[in-house]
């Protein structure tokens, strides 16, 4: 039975972490105090927004739920429904609430939102959803866009001159939502950057577990290499001299269950050849395993004693994963977003508003996985962890 310890500096991190920024109103150790942005003179009226995400995906609907909060908090919308619910309510939920919203500022509107993955732009190539994309724009008369994930803020980028903004990107500045980390350079670009995500993470991973050998699974694109995370893990085993052992599955499949079925088989026996070839932790990249196929899946690392620690997700530890970082403040980061989209609106350019809030990580563990794993860890890594589910939760 190997036993994981919590190392000092991660407790401390984890811990102060928790007292100082949950809740907390704006750390300004972590970020650029919007206030600071230059002021214009005359504001821009009021901005119709619109909204694109590339899937459904829980992060999306926290943070567009905590960015409209944000904007209640500072009196840009009046919303008692939208005051009403609660983190975890679908984006298309949240969007239809802000819709309703009173504002003399901004309008949201009902058919400007846009997903990706479904409706309209089901089955299109991604010339023509971009097309697409940009005549609905153009039709509702858009004057801002809100956008998650890396395919929505790119998809934004090419196919319009529309302004946008961008959440819930692994690398926006890297991948050329934004032009700069600070601040993006473009008049039209504005992303939250999170500098160093899967650096802070993969430190507590490292400190924790020690492995000399990780392994891991992505798409073999550029583009994946970026956004799976597997180049900061590239990085990070570099600069610490661990070695990495690769495995390659598309995710890039049709929405039909054999395609789906054919991913879930080829990770599977991804998982297989890791877990017999030596690693010390598995590290969980970007997956689209539905929630109830988990268990399965890494159920070569449980049986093989060996951690799945998710770069991707905290989700993934609530369905099978041993460990993860919460690296995303959804509630702060919407403060962030509304004050920046309340500096806009007053005349600032967006080249000009600050881009950077860094969240520190709180550890998230699951206590079935790790007795199926039979893995001890020290008492500090437990009292260090945020959040511990007791039991495979998958849905």
């Amino acid at each position: 039975m190997r036993k994981y310890r919590a190392a000092v500096g991660v407790l401390l991190i984890i811990v102060l972490s928790a007292g100082l920024f949950r809740g907390a109103e704006r750390p300004s150790a972590v970020m650029a105090d919007v206030q600071d942005a230059p002021e214009k003179e005359g504001s821009r009226g009021n901005l119709r927004v619109g909204y694109c995400q590339e899937s459904d995906y829980y992060e999306y609907d926290y943070e567009l739920f905590w960015i409209g909060m944000g904007l209640t908090g500072l009196g840009e919308i009046r919303s008692q429904q939208l005051s009403g619910m609660s983190q975890g309510a679908a984006a298309e939920d949240v969007w239809d609430v802000l819709c309703t919203a009173e504002s003399g500022n901004f309008t949201f509107i009902q058919e400007g939102f846009f997903d990706l993955s479904r409706g309209d732009f089901l089955d299109l190539s991604e010339e023509e959803a971009q097309n697409l994309l940009a005549e609905k724009i153009e039709e509702y008369d858009i004057d801002l866009m809100i956008t998650m994930g890396t395919t929505a803020g790119l998809a934004v980028r090419d196919c319009s001159d529309v302004p946008y903004m961008n959440f819930i990107a692994s690398d926006p500045v890297g991948v050329g939502i934004s032009g700069g980390v600070e601040f993006s350079g473009n008049g039209r670009a504005w992303a939250h950057v999170n500098t160093g995500v899967e650096e802070r993470a993969l430190t507590v991973m490292q400190d924790i577990f020690g492995p000399e050998k990780i392994g891991i699974v992505y798409n073999n694109t550029p583009t994946a290499y970026v956004y799976s995370g597997a180049a900061s893990v590239d990085e990070f085993a570099d600069a610490n001299g661990l070695d990495v052992v690769k495995e390659y599955v598309s995710d890039d499949f049709d929405d039909t269950g054999e395609a789906y079925e054919n991913y879930r088989n080829e990770l599977l026996s991804a998982h297989k050849k890791l877990a017999e070839s030596g690693i010390g932790v598995y590290i969980l990249t970007t997956t689209l395993l539905n929630p109830e196929d988990y268990r399965e899946s890494l159920r070569p690392f449980i049986e093989k004693g060996i951690p799945v620690f998710s770069i991707n997700s905290t989700e993934d530890v609530r369905f099978g994963a041993l460990a993860a970082v919460e690296m995303y403040d959804y509630e702060n980061i919407g403060r962030f977003a509304a004050d920046n989209m309340a500096a806009y609106h007053a005349g600032a350019e967006l080249s000009e508003l600050p881009q950077v809030y860094i969240t520190p990580p709180f550890l998230v563990l699951n206590i079935d996985t790790m007795r199926e794993t039979k893995i001890t860890m020290t008492l500090e890594a437990l009292i260090s962890a945020s959040k511990i589910y007791n039991q495979y939760q998958g849905e």
